[in-house]
């Protein structure tokens, strides 16, 4: 007998300074969230896993906030997504290294679409 899991909840965001924005915000408590890859027949799919605590109907429903990429950025030199805000507005860049002073999102290569999702 197969375990049945729990609905997910897919929620296509615009860019991956979204994503970065939206792993950033928890790092201020001390939550690191991986913002994952999947490459595919030329296509990228970006994506960091949460779960929703604010509503208590919803607690614990697993999200999945996305964006897809065309053009794949270079996965050596895509490691990391960098983040800062200062006085000039928000930074976000895709590195290969941290820098100091940047909230360093790492980036985490998936072979296959994870069994919670659909596909």
């Amino acid at each position: 007998m197969e375990e049945k899991i729990d609905e997910v909840f897919l929620i296509k965001v615009s860019s991956i300074n979204d994503l970065a924005r939206l792993a950033s915000s928890m790092a201020a408590h001390m939550i690191l969230m991986p913002i994952y890859r999947l490459m595919k027949n030329g296509k990228s799919t970006y994506f960091v896993q949460a779960t929703y605590k604010d509503y208590y109907k919803y607690y614990g429903v697993p999200l999945v906030y996305y964006c897809e990429i065309a053009e794949d950025l270079n996965p050596e030199k895509a490691k990391y997504v960098l983040i800062r805000t200062d006085e000039t507005g928000e930074k976000v860049e895709v590195s290969d290294k941290i820098k100091p002073g940047w909230i360093a999102i790492p980036i985490i290569n998936i072979e296959e679409i994870p069994k919670f999702l659909p596909s």
